[in-house]
């Protein structure tokens, strides 16, 4: 049998000369697809129809070496942490592109085009591929599909600065859908103080529909007090904002402001901060760079400063001035998720409720329903359990 560029000619020449499809078949041993492919690839083109057909692009996209250079030369600036304007700037090629469109450079390269000539001159990490996770039980997490429609609030500390014994406190907001941020250093994490970082940071991003915090005591409260919900939870109500809580012990259910912190720590203290306006000045810094300069895309390529002035923001007035004390509790919604005990049972807000062993290891979402006085358990989206709350005092 001849090679496979015989074969094609062969069956191109047997049909010229009037023989069927099902003797050229028979004959070269191939099958009707396979004649029928390179026959329509011959009636395209010819002859020339009859190679090898590629997956390849039929246009390869030509960069200059002057534009290479300064693809280089992009990189390696923004990598670069002596300049205060580059120590907290994304490297990769959607923020190299976003600098080039900030030039008014005439021909910007697409992103993938840039990942090319960064990986051909090996200035990028090579990406390692981990096998996912297998799924054990569906967390019912909130999505976020506009901006302010989920922020989540952690705690960074405590932290020292250079031959000093007060302790710091890092206040950190992001925004999960737009990426936005707002940070606040705290000589305490008082309920005080979380309660105007939470002003500082509506009037800042805006107030959210819901806001995600872990279980701290300055959150959730304590003790058999917690029942009565914390003055943040009160606080968020009166705002008509929907406080979330996630799992004890689960900080992967804060991912993205997790995530942040994870990233902005170690480019933060490798400087030695001696003086509280100098950590101040850079936390400013870090939260205008991420907010005007971060290029995020799911935003098509814009930074969250430039999607979110094209959208409509609750804020709260600049000299608006959030109150410290203990609001009645207003009309809205608390949501508390919960993994079910061996037991059977669920712990929130300093008690104890059963819902059955079946669902041992699953997680659950309790709702507060403030207006009406009563939980309710939801099971992958659905009403499992209902009860009374009698613990609201207005």
């Amino acid at each position: 049998m001849k090679d496979e560029f015989s074969d094609r000619h062969q069956a191109i020449k047997m049909r010229l000369a009037g023989q069927s499809v099902e003797v050229i078949c028979q004959t070269l041993e191939r099958s009707r697809e396979w004649f029928h492919t390179w026959w329509r690839c011959y009636q395209a083109m010819g002859t020339a129809g009859l190679y090898d057909l590629t997956r390849a692009r039929q246009r390869t996209a030509l960069i200059s070496p002057e534009m290479e250079h300064t693809l280089i030369a992009i990189c390696k600036r923004l990598e670069s942490t002596y300049h205060p304007q580059t120590r907290y700037a994304l490297i990769g090629a959607s923020a190299i592109q976003a600098e080039l469109k900030a030039l008014n450079s005439r021909s910007v390269p697409c992103v993938r085009t840039i990942e090319r000539v960064l990986q051909r001159n090996g200035v990028t990490l090579p990406r390692v591929r981990l096998a996912r996770f297998l799924p054990t039980h569906v967390y019912p997490a909130p999505q976020a599909q506009v901006s302010n429609q989920l922020h989540q609030v952690d705690l960074v500390g405590p932290i020292y600065l250079k031959g000093q014994k007060q302790r710091y406190y890092i206040f950190v907001c992001k925004d999960v859908f737009d990426g936005a941020v707002c940070l606040k250093l705290g000589r305490s994490r008082k309920i005080e103080a979380v309660l105007e970082f939470l002003g500082d940071c509506w009037k800042t991003l805006g107030r959210p529909k819901q806001v995600q915090f872990d279980n701290a005591r300055e959150y959730l409260g304590w003790g058999p007090a917690a029942r009565y919900l914390s003055r943040m939870i009160r606080l968020c109500l009166r705002f008509e904002v929907e406080p979330i809580f996630i799992p004890p012990a689960r900080p992967q259910y804060n991912g993205s402001v997790e995530n942040f912190n994870g990233w902005f720590q170690p480019r933060l203290f490798q400087r030695h901060f001696t003086r509280v306006s100098a950590l101040k000045r850079e936390l400013q810094r870090l939260q205008e760079t991420v907010n005007t300069q971060h290029v995020q895309r799911r935003l098509g390529g814009l930074t969250p400063d430039q999607y979110r002035r094209r959208k409509k923001l609750q804020k709260l007035p600049p000299r608006f001035v959030v109150s410290t004390d203990a609001l009645p509790i207003a009309a809205g919604r608390v949501t508390i998720i919960r993994q079910v005990t061996i037991p059977g049972k669920i712990h929130l807000l300093s008690q104890t409720f059963s819902v059955g062993k079946h669902l041992k290891h699953q997680f659950v979402r309790v709702v507060l329903d403030t207006q009406h006085a009563h939980l309710t358990v939801y099971v992958k989206g659905r009403i499992f359990k209902r009860w009374a709350y009698p613990f609201l005092k207005h």
